[in-house]
């Protein structure tokens, strides 16, 4: 096999288990940091661009409140049918329009043909108003006149046909507010009205959406033509982004996509004279700018933090490795048979005391192998005194079948019966394969427990079997009932002449509970030793034998036989023990015969070789 230096392994294993989630982290920091801050971006700008499109509506609202002041003029549509004859109608027309012109920042100019008189109106802010007769209006006008409202997109400015002033700017880009003026409430057309808007109040709302230098603003109509654009080269132009495209027409109201490697968030703004869209990009270089800052910052720590636990684990590999490459030198010697190797340490650490355990190894070997030698002699002589000292049941029950037979031939029937009934006892007890016997098994091997007893004391003892025959078949731990029945006779049996009584008796509860009731005419247990054993059958005592209720010789007492109903229950069990007046004991156990069966197949066969005779009710 190749050697593989320790050293090199653990430098390897110290610098991928630092490295690697170094790493990890640094990776999962800058994408959870990225996803972070695209979700606050959204938010915030969704935020910002709602409010941007409210300004922007009620900025859209105040022109067209301002336009419809001309129907709350009672003389302004008698005044369209009177010019250009009646000198006073045309001043009136004149006040309305520069009413108009004044209610609202950002008019450039205001444009009214009547379509009754044929009479042109070019009202500005820094000239004389102007007019003309025209049999139509101007043409930028036309087609307007189905439409009650609607904003033509921006376009450079003009003077609408008529001679440019000197005051006048022709390159400035407006967009146009126009109105069809109606004989209301029929819908006659009296006049057509255009009103110029400059972009400088567009422009002061959407320079609060966003950066100049790092982001990107349009406004653009239903028809994809660019209303107002951070750069000065989009305005009035077409959008031909094909997915920026889709989204302007489409049925979503406000949302966001990726494209262009950018992020757009777009809200559209409906209103009933048009349907802008303002739509924000945000370049990825700039949204997440600060997650590449922090992804830096983090990069330079982990580029410091690498170089110290590189050397760190240099370090500690070596300070480690060393003491083992010298004890490796100090085996190899011992190998070759230099036993008195003279090994020596001086660090004063777990290094220091492994040479030193190893040196004093070293010292001990010998007798070690000598008392191991002794040992082994001495194991060998205790096994065999220990076969020698074996005694086989079989062959104590063997004999006490032959005991019996002998009586038999000899016509004494009774003890004939005392033996049969002694050897069955001894054959349940050797039963070990029989994890889980029946209530039907258990009684009966407390019926030849009791007949055993009933021999000795006669008509001193009455016992009597009260089991329901719905719980004989349910399963249990083997020698449950004996050693608690056993108890009486050791401890509470009156021997001074009072007869005996014994009374087991069994039922099944409405929720499936097996309880078994032991009670006897006995003495009682004192009140101190009943609430320590209630104690330790609670679970709450320290472990110590139940004084003379726990078993003897070997036998199994009561907490005992708790732990082993525990067993194979699931801990789903309860014991009882009181006191009875005037005299008595009571013992009551409860077990979940559901839970019991569930572990059922735990033994091979639950059923003696002697029977198993019916056991319903039986007093003797």
């Amino acid at each position: 096999m190749k050697f593989r230096s320790i050293r090199s392994r653990l430098i390897q294993f110290m610098l991928l288990a630092t490295t690697v989630p170094l790493l990890l982290s640094i990776t999962i920091t800058y994408i959870h940091t990225k996803e972070t801050i695209k979700e606050q971006a959204l938010e915030e700008n969704r935020n910002l661009i709602y409010q941007g499109k409210v300004n922007l509506t009620n900025y859209l609202n105040s022109i067209n409140q301002a336009s419809l002041t001309l129907y709350t003029d009672a003389n302004f549509l008698r005044n369209l049918r009177k010019i250009p004859d009646d000198y006073r109608a045309v001043a009136e027309v004149y006040t309305s329009l520069q009413n108009i012109l004044n209610t609202v920042h950002g008019i450039e100019r205001i444009y009214l043909h009547a379509t009754q008189s044929g009479q042109s109106t070019l009202v500005t802010p820094a000239i004389y108003p102007k007019r003309e007769y025209r049999t139509e209006p101007y043409i930028s006008t036309q087609g307007y006149e189905k439409y009650t409202t609607a904003i033509e997109p921006t376009h450079k400015s003009h003077d609408y046909g008529f001679p440019p002033s000197p005051t006048s700017y022709s390159d400035k880009m407006v967009f146009t507010f126009h109105r069809s003026i109606t004989n209301v409430p029929s819908e006659k057309v009296l006049a057509l009205l255009a009103i110029d808007v400059s972009l400088d109040s567009v422009a002061d709302i959407a320079e609060q959406l966003f950066n100049k230098d790092k982001e990107q603003l349009l406004v653009v109509d239903q028809g994809g033509t660019v209303v107002y654009s951070g750069r000065d080269s989009q305005l009035g132009t077409q959008v031909t982004d094909k997915e920026l495209l889709e989204r302007i027409k489409g049925t979503q109201t406000e949302g966001f996509f990726e494209s262009g490697g950018a992020m757009n968030v777009f809200e559209k703004m409906q209103t009933p004279y048009t349907e802008w869209t303002i739509i924000k990009r945000i370049p990825n270089s700039t949204l997440y700018e600060r997650a590449r800052q922090l992804t830096q910052i983090n990069a330079a720590i982990a580029v410091i933090a690498l170089g110290v636990i590189i050397f760190g684990t240099l370090f500690i590999s070596i300070r480690i490795t060393d003491p083992i490459k010298k004890l490796t030198s100090y085996m190899n010697r011992i190998q070759s048979g230099q036993l008195d190797v003279d090994i020596s340490w001086n660090r004063q650490d777990e290094t220091g005391i492994m040479f030193t355990r190893f040196r004093q190894m070293m010292d001990t070997i010998n007798n070690l192998i000598l008392r191991e030698y002794r040992l082994e002699l001495a194991n060998k002589t205790n096994q065999l005194k220990a076969l020698q000292a074996q005694i086989n049941p079989h062959f104590l029950y063997n004999t006490l079948q032959s005991i019996g037979t002998l009586a038999l031939q000899n016509n004494v029937p009774r003890i004939y019966a005392l033996l049969s009934s002694l050897a069955k006892i001894m054959r349940y007890s050797m039963r070990n394969n029989d994890v889980l016997v029946t209530l039907r098994d258990e009684a009966d091997h407390v019926r030849l427990y009791l007949d055993l007893q009933k021999e000795r004391f006669g008509d001193q003892l009455v016992y009597t079997l009260d089991l329901a025959p719905d719980t004989l078949d349910v399963p249990m731990p083997k020698m449950i009932l004996q050693p608690l029945i056993e108890n009486y006779f050791k401890h509470g049996m009156d021997h001074e002449g009072r007869q005996g009584r014994v009374r087991i008796e069994s039922r099944m509860k409405e929720d499936g509970v097996l309880q078994i009731v032991i009670e006897n005419n006995g003495t009682r247990i004192e009140p101190g030793k009943l609430a320590m054993l209630q104690e330790q059958l609670a679970g709450r005592g320290n472990g110590e034998p139940e004084d003379e209720w726990a078993g003897e010789n070997g036998e199994i007492g009561v907490r005992n036989v708790l732990l082993r109903l525990q067993l194979y229950t699931h801990h789903d069990v309860g014991m009882r023990i009181e006191n009875l007046e005037p005299q008595g004991v009571r013992i009551s156990l409860e077990m979940d015969t559901e839970d019991i069966h569930a572990d059922e197949n735990k033994t091979a066969e639950a059923r003696t070789e002697a029977g198993p005779g019916e056991v319903h009710t039986e007093e003797n």
